[in-house]
């Protein structure tokens, strides 16, 4: 259905190692790289949900997981949280439903309220602009994803949705204004891939984020490197299409572009 083609990438000036450095929040235990990374917030919108669902006399797990795999921040904690209970980075990638049953309602109630609201995080509007791009970017990348998994059979559907939401990882410091010491030029999926792992996130998924081919060096991983590429590129397609059809869209939210406002 969709054309293969190359991903372009972005450069970002940022140190080789222990690159962000913040003090930990407010929790009765710490998260995997906190040491190294801050926690990722989330639309706020999107906390409202799950605080309302995690509030229900009666549980619903697939609204639960559905609302947590929306937003790249959610899925993030939820894999640091998952991570956290393990000593070693899991070689498999987890479906994000399994992870939910995994941890428990009163774990991700816990993770509901440690994670900061996008626009709090942000220093002013025009931030918060560019954020909100990128999480509909990351958004439309994993779904285009989930899609293009389908020509695939060595990839499950859910390992695509979670490769195309984190394809980007490696830009959250600039699109979130985290502080970035040193002057060592580092491509960005290779800052995504030190912060999987430093996150625990399945070596895998960290494999993919980093987006060399030689690294992925199983049938399986090089596939699902495929998926995420092209529909990273789709994405962006797909976006370019929209604003151009529709002018009072492109003024009001114009397209994601890597390193643009």
């Amino acid at each position: 259905m969709f054309a293969k083609n190359t991903n372009h990438r972005a450069r970002l000036t940022v140190a080789a190692q222990q690159l962000v450095v913040c003090a930990p929040g407010p929790s009765t235990g710490a998260l995997r790289g906190e040491a190294h990374f801050p926690s990722p917030p989330a639309l706020a919108n999107t906390l409202l949900q799950l605080e309302l669902s995690l509030s229900s006399p009666v549980f619903d797990l697939r609204d639960i997981t559905n609302i947590i795999r929306s937003d790249i921040g959610l899925t993030t904690q939820l894999l640091r949280l998952a991570a956290a209970e393990t000593q070693e980075s899991p070689d498999r990638i987890v479906s994000l439903s399994e992870l939910v049953v995994r941890v428990g309602v009163d774990q991700l109630r816990e993770l509901a309220s440690r994670t900061i609201p996008l626009q709090d995080n942000l220093p002013s509007h025009a931030g918060s602009t560019v954020a909100r791009r990128f999480w509909a970017h990351s958004r439309l990348t994993a779904l285009v994803a989930e899609e293009l998994a389908y020509e695939f059979p060595e990839v499950r559907l859910e390992e695509a949705y979670m490769a195309g939401l984190l394809w980007n990882l490696g830009e959250l410091p600039v699109v979130l204004g985290w502080p970035i010491t040193g002057s060592a030029a580092m491509e960005s999926h290779d800052l995504g891939c030190q912060m999987a792992d430093a996150w625990g996130f399945p070596r895998a998924l960290s494999d993919v984020i980093g987006g060399d081919r030689e690294v992925c060096i199983t049938r399986e991983s090089r596939a699902l490197l495929e998926v995420a590429i092209n529909a990273s590129s789709w994405a962006f397609r797909l976006e370019f299409l929209a604003a151009r059809e529709s002018p009072s869209l492109r003024a009001k939210n114009p397209p994601y572009r890597i390193g643009r406002d």
